[in-house]
Parts: C-alpha cells; structure tokens; sequence
C-alpha cells in the first residue's frame, strides 16, 4: 500500500508540527520502513531512511528543521526486505531522490528490456533507473517519460533534486491530496493531516515545483500521455 507526502515552500520554511501529523496519518499506510530526503535552507540536499515506523522515531524529523523542500514515505514492503535498507525508500533518481506508492507488476521486464542494474530488490528502485537512462530532455520530461514506461498498474511519486531546486509529483491512479496554504504546498497520500482546504490532485498528472535563486516558488503541471495506466 504505502504512503508518500511532502512539502515545498513558498515563503516560510517547513512547520515541523504539521509534518509531524502528517507522518502519524502516512504510517496508516505502512508500517515496515519509512525515509524521507529533503533541501534545507542552505541548499544542501540530504536523506535518510530506516526500517521501523516512522511514530516511533518522530524526533528525526527534526533532521528537516528549516527545509525548504522534502518527499517522505512510509512504506509496506511489497518487493524486498526492509531489514535491508537498500530496499526502503527514497530511492536515488539521476542526482536526487524518489518515493513511490505503487507496485510496478512488469519490475522483471522491465529490467530485461532495458538493460537496468538495480542494486535493492525493492520494484520502486527502477523509476529512478529509468530516469537516469534517458539521456534527453528535462528532468520533468524524463520523469514523465519513465512513469509513462512503469505504469501498469496505479501509482503516486514523488522525487527531489538540489539542482535544479525542483520537486516533481505525479499521480497516475493512486490518490495524491494537495494543500495550497500560504507558507507552502503540503501533499500527500491521505488527505487526514493535510492543512485545511486540501483536495485531490487530478488523476494522470505531473506537478514540478521549482525554486528560483531567491527561493520563490513556482509550479508547472502537465497531463500525462493518454497510455498512462490508472486513469
């Protein structure tokens, strides 16, 4: 099942409190593992992850203190062991770093037809592969382009880079909420948690948020080709 959330700031870095509240209502999701990465407010780019539930060890999000931007997960172990941290989430992705909610079903043929070295037995792990094997367009064309290429069954990611300062979300079936508020963006899996006024990302779509050197925010959002599964 699994649970994905974030934040990205529009003018105020993140409220450590209401990511605590989120994390409590992503674990309803998945209780094997959880891991979070995020930017913080120097630009640096950091992560961490961990077997366990993410309620018994909430004083780490205090890791994230001062982010301006942060993708976090809580996960149901479907494809390898979360005693192996390998396999737990987030994932590296060309310089950042994904979570995932989804189970990719074609994961052995996908590694076959494309000739990809995953290091974990985690499924999730070969969107980020993906990634990195395209060697054209934009970071946020070849997201699209490898969640075009995995979806065959629902999914919801979200990955995270340093440089470019960019955040990108995707739903491509599995539900994605997301709260506009004044400090920032917030979303996640469940709705339960978010700030007030929160509402479901359109279904087949893909979000970039983006910092420019001032640290203002801006968004672009595409949909998806029509071959996207979970629509």
């Amino acid at each position: 099942m699994c649970g994905i959330f974030g934040f990205v700031a529009k003018s105020n870095p993140i409220d450590l409190s209401v990511l605590e509240r989120i994390a409590r209502q992503t674990e309803t999701r998945g209780r094997h593992a959880f891991g979070f990465a995020w930017v913080d407010q120097r630009g640096r780019l950091k992560m961490f992850k961990s077997q366990g539930r993410i309620t018994d060890h909430l004083s780490l999000l205090r890791m994230a203190e001062g982010a301006r931007m942060l993708i976090g997960h809580c996960r149901f172990a479907t494809h390898g062991k979360p005693e192996n941290n390998l396999n737990n989430h987030p994932h590296p992705v060309d310089g950042g770093w994904l979570v995932h909610n989804g189970v990719i079903g074609a994961y052995d043929e996908l590694i076959r037809r494309h000739k990809l070295r995953p290091v974990s037995r985690c499924d999730s792990e070969i969107l980020g592969l993906l990634v990195e094997r395209a060697a054209d367009g934009s970071l946020f064309d070849r997201v699209c382009e490898a969640v075009e290429t995995c979806a065959d069954r629902d999914l919801a990611m979200a990955a995270l880079w340093r440089d470019p300062r960019e955040l990108i979300l995707v739903r491509a079936g599995n539900p994605v909420h997301v709260a506009d508020v004044s400090g920032g963006y917030w979303f996640a899996s469940l709705k339960k948690g978010l700030p007030d006024g929160a509402y479901m990302l359109r279904n087949n779509t893909a979000v970039s948020f983006t910092h420019d050197n001032e640290g203002k925010a801006t968004l672009r959002a595409v949909e998806l080709s029509p071959q996207t599964q979970g629509v």
